[in-house]
């Protein structure tokens, strides 16, 4: 059998604006430094949290954060 694959989501600061949709999705995994950007604080994505952070993902106005299996990019709509 196979084993299910690792979930993590990362962001790429240098496109962030602050518009903390992130936050807004999934506050148990993204919160907003004090300059107003992202700071993923939990980069492990467990099946319980796996909406809340996919609606992240796809919510960012900025493409920032991605989702990731086992390292590859997970595409997403």
């Amino acid at each position: 059998m196979d084993a299910e694959p690792k979930l993590t989501v990362v962001a790429n600061l240098d496109l962030c604006d602050g518009y903390g949709e992130c936050v807004k999705a999934a506050p148990d995994h993204f919160q907003l430094d004090d300059d107003g950007y992202v700071v993923v604080t939990d980069e492990n994505v467990t099946p319980e949290a796996q909406g809340r952070v996919i609606a992240a993902v796809t919510r960012c106005p900025k493409s920032v954060l991605s989702l990731l299996a086992d390292g590859k990019p997970v595409d997403l709509p």
